[in-house]
Parts: C-alpha cells; sequence; structure tokens
C-alpha cells in the first residue's frame, strides 16, 4: 500500500489482489474519509463514496495503520505499508 501527503491530507492506495482496480482510501485533515475505485485499463470512473470516520483504520488494520501514525510522526511525504513487514521502522 502506498500512503502519500496531499495539501488536503493523506491518501491510501493499492491494487486490488486480481489488479484490475485501484482502490484509493483518503483521510482528509477536516477527518473525512473517502473511497475513490478506479478500473484499470477502462476510461470509466466512479463517484468517490464517503466513509464513516474510522473506516481507513479498520480496513487497513492496526499494523499498517500504526506505520501511517510513524509515517506521519516523522513528516514523511511518501512511503510504502506493508502490514507483513517485521519491525519496519526501528
Amino acid at each position: 500500500m502506498i500512503v502519500k501527503k496531499t495539501d488536503s491530507g493523506y491518501e491510501f492506495s493499492t491494487h486490488t489482489s486480481d489488479g484490475a482496480f485501484v482502490v484509493t482510501l483518503t483521510l482528509r485533515k477536516s477527518g473525512n474519509e473517502t473511497l475513490r475505485t478506479v478500473p484499470v485499463g477502462v476510461p470509466v470512473s466512479f463517484t468517490p463514496l464517503r466513509l464513516k470516520k474510522g473506516t481507513i483504520k479498520k480496513a487497513i488494520g492496526e499494523e499498517r495503520w500504526n506505520n501511517f501514525l510513524r509515517m506521519k510522526k516523522l513528516a514523511i511525504p511518501t512511503m510504502f505499508i506493508d502490514r507483513h513487514s517485521r519491525e519496519f521502522f526501528s
């Protein structure tokens, strides 16, 4: 999962397991969360869905969320976070 800081907050992006879609979860500075799904190789787009607060944390899991919080604390603008990595930060 790629996490990047934007002017309005943070974006969490990943491909679905079959590679057919790119899923982007956006966490805005205001605390609002959205989901955007984009098909790969097809000129179609879907309207972003507004999510309940806390959905991103639940969706990415505790370990990835903690890695994101460390990224945010260290002011890293873009980072790959993988929940399977042990001791991602030392």
